[in-house]
């Protein structure tokens, strides 16, 4: 096969160290990858500014985007998609640590079988040393990416496309902050043909005083408002810009009308009246979501303590 590059995007807002050590598990001397792209959502940290330039000093192929204002992880990560130059593009989060080996065999199964959308199983681990029991990677093709990828709830941040299909899709919903459902729906619904793993790829190091269901307090998905209001809107305005099949739709609207009751469920105002409409959506998405979802919008655009890119 001919030679193919590799560039990879992170999304960084104050990570420190944590970023070197996602850089080393990308195996930066790997000839494939030719560059490895940092969009920092201005950083607040006071050593952010001589660390990313002794990162750049140290990794030649490390390229920093320095931005002044705050927009969160879609608009950053749009803006590393449209700025990288490989032929295949990997997205991962910024603190996360990659299996040994894990990018060359991505790229060269997806040649090989012609896919050109990649998703893996990401997994949360306390010892480091453990990514090294995952040397072989199982997977399957899906020739209806984005069907599989709604029924199986695919999102997670680690991810591979071809450059030519990112720049077909949408990219992230830049109307939003949280950047990993528009991402899957956008790529999803316009590739052709999905390599999909189960196997262990892409790793969250917890912390020693973490859980597998409880992250730490700085995290973002600790927010909840902010999960639920983005993973509602994003379903929301993919359902209006494209044209799925009715079994799509129908799975999308039932995850969203679901996402209104864990909300309500989060900030302890449920109700048997909203309990029984849940009940129902469940079984007829389609009418509850023609009658409801307007309604939901303006729940969710009210809730508070939700960033926005704009503001």
């Amino acid at each position: 096969m001919a030679t193919v590059s590799i560039s990879v995007v992170l999304t960084h807002f104050n990570k420190g160290p944590l970023l070197q050590r996602t850089i080393e598990s990308l195996q930066p001397d790997l000839p494939e990858l030719l560059e490895i792209i940092v969009a920092d959502d201005a950083s607040t940290d006071p050593h952010w500014a001589d660390f990313s330039q002794q990162l750049e000093q140290q990794y030649p192929k490390v390229k920093i985007i320095r931005n002044t204002v705050n927009l969160g992880p879609a608009n950053r990560l749009n803006q590393g998609g449209h700025a990288a130059q490989g032929d295949y593009l990997f997205f991962m989060d910024a603190d996360d640590v990659l299996a040994p080996h894990r990018l060359k065999q991505i790229v060269d199964l997806m040649r090989a079988e012609n896919c050109d959308l990649f998703y893996g199983n990401k997994v949360k681990i306390y010892d480091l040393a453990d990514i090294n029991n995952y040397p072989q990677m199982d997977t399957h093709c899906i020739e209806q990416p984005l069907s599989y990828m709604i029924q199986h709830n695919i999102m997670e941040m680690c991810v591979m496309c071809s450059k030519a299909l990112w720049h077909k899709s949408n990219g992230c919903n830049a109307s939003l902050f949280i950047q990993d459902e528009s991402l899957a729906l956008e790529l999803g619904v316009v590739a052709q043909k999905l390599l999909f793993t189960e196997t262990a790829t892409v790793f969250v190091i917890l912390d020693a005083e973490e859980t597998k269901t409880k992250r730490g307090n700085n995290r973002l998905s600790q927010n909840l408002n902010q999960q639920h209001h983005d993973m509602f809107l994003t379903i929301y305005d993919f359902l209006n810009t494209h044209h799925l099949d009715q079994t799509q739709q129908n799975l999308l609207k039932k995850k969203a009308l679901s996402t209104y009751w864990k909300s309500l469920k989060s900030r302890d105002q449920k109700s048997l009246k909203e309990f029984f409409y849940y009940v129902l959506a469940k079984r007829n998405p389609e009418k509850w979501w023609a009658s409801r979802a307007e309604a939901l919008k303006t729940y969710f655009a009210q809730l508070d303590h939700v960033r926005h890119p704009n503001k």
